[in-house]
């Protein structure tokens, strides 16, 4: 093959050809990986937590805090946990009408239609006490749940949460109220 030959040209022809045709794939998958990168990174990201909302006399108040820290808003968002996982936070000695304001938490009836990026909504959860009359809650026991929810373009998400029926705040037993 010589220079100006025509097996020469057709042989640069292929040549280039075939570099066109890696650096177009090599294009499409930058911009796939681009767009995948930015519904990673541009989406609801919502989490559930029980936190304390006070204590004296041997009683403590919970709250469920609901809260979406993704960079959009999530919709539909859904508590869900399996019947005899919610039994097993309750505590033996709940009335019944106790044992039900938790267990519609995790109801279809009580979703949320859009939970706003960096929104955090709370709704009560009970108490533990060491007073049987007044005990909802065992409290230290903790259950799985899924917080099921969409993003504005109906695109389903699922987050697996444990939710632990103590304070957050002195999680290791304690705290020096010096340091809050």
């Amino acid at each position: 093959m010589q220079v100006g030959s025509p097996e020469f040209a057709s042989g640069v022809a292929a040549f280039a050809a075939l570099i066109a045709t890696i650096s177009a794939l090599i294009s499409l998958l930058s911009a796939f990986i681009a767009r995948k990168n930015w519904r990673d990174s541009n989406r609801p990201v919502v989490t559930a937590y029980i936190d304390e909302e006070s204590e004296g006399g041997g009683t403590t108040v919970f709250n469920l805090h609901l809260g979406n820290s993704g960079t959009r808003p999530a919709t539909a968002v859904r508590l869900c946990a399996h019947p005899t996982d919610v039994q097993r936070l309750l505590a033996e000695e709940a009335e019944v009408k106790r044992r039900n304001n938790i267990e519609r938490i995790f109801a279809v009836e009580s979703r949320v239609a859009v939970l706003h990026s960096g929104e955090t909504l709370i709704t009560s959860f009970g108490l533990a006490s060491e007073n049987p009359d007044q005990k909802w809650l065992k409290y230290g026991e903790e259950i799985n749940i899924k917080i099921k929810y969409n993003d504005l373009e109906g695109r389903s998400y699922v987050s697996h949460i444990p939710l632990k029926v103590r304070p957050r705040e002195g999680f290791g037993g304690g705290v020096w109220r010096s340091a809050v």
